[in-house]
């Protein structure tokens, strides 16, 4: 069952045994599911900084609705014209990361952690599960026999970068773990902890903020501008397109 697609009649569309999904963790006014004694959830998340990478690319070039609709207010101007509008990519980046990303990641911070039915699951670990253990343990956990496992298994496979869906799939950018080691500089490193700091240790990424000072990256394009990065972070537009972007998923129902 779709979740944004049966929100709103979602009494009628969860008839036992069904599997719920949702791509983010945002439940609205339903999140007494996840508390249910006869639910169980996987939950999975990404290296924020990885998120903030798949995003941008992403958003530079999709087709979802949200992303093609003028922005009442803004010239009329949508979210993807104007993210491609910039003239650098670390622009695009501080962008991404005022907007979109940022209710992504804020929505994955605000996650409560520990519920004894979720099985927290980790994009790295499953990206590296060529044996399907990892992949496995989950599947159990949710209670799935053995005859589904095996199908759960057959599915991964072939959705797998390391198995069959390999990376010529038109969604399929890079999927790399730690894609940000190659591709942050140290000014886009400096405004991501000033945009979300300690989100990487709350979620058990880094240990502490020294990892923006090992940050070597690509070589800089044109300066990011008067005031360093986070000043152009406060400079670019950010939560008229954040909620622009949070209504039109609302009426439109991806």
């Amino acid at each position: 069952v779709d979740y944004w697609a049966e929100r709103d009649n979602l009494a009628e569309a969860l008839k036992p045994p069904f599997v719920l999904f949702n791509y983010d963790s945002d439940f609205r006014g339903h999140a007494d599911l996840l508390d249910r004694d006869d639910v169980r959830i996987l939950h999975l998340i990404r290296d924020p900084r990885d998120v903030l990478i798949s995003a941008m690319h992403y958003h530079c070039k999709a087709g979802e609705t949200w992303l093609h609709e003028p922005v009442p207010g803004y010239d009329d101007v949508t979210y993807q014209r104007r993210l491609n509008a910039f003239a650098t990519r670390h622009e695009q980046y501080v962008f991404e990361m005022e907007n979109s990303t940022f209710s992504t990641l804020r929505d994955m911070q605000k996650w409560r952690y520990g519920r004894p039915n979720c099985f927290e699951a980790r994009y790295e670990k499953l990206r590296q599960d060529t044996e399907m253990s990892y992949w496995s343990g989950a599947m159990s956990f949710l209670g799935f026999d053995a005859a589904e496992q095996k199908v759960c298994r057959q599915r991964f496979w072939q959705y797998s970068l390391f198995g069959n869906l390999g990376r010529g799939h038109k969604h399929v950018r890079s999927g790399d773990v730690a894609q940000w080691k190659r591709e942050f500089t140290p000014p886009l490193a400096a405004a991501f902890r000033w945009k979300f700091p300690r989100l990487l240790q709350s979620l058990g990424y880094e240990p502490d903020d020294r990892w923006v000072g090992r940050v070597r990256g690509p070589r800089l394009s044109p300066s990011p501008g008067p005031g360093g990065p986070v000043s152009l972070l406060k400079r670019i537009a950010g939560r008229p397109w954040e909620r622009f972007k949070l209504s039109t998923a609302t009426s439109a129902s991806p």
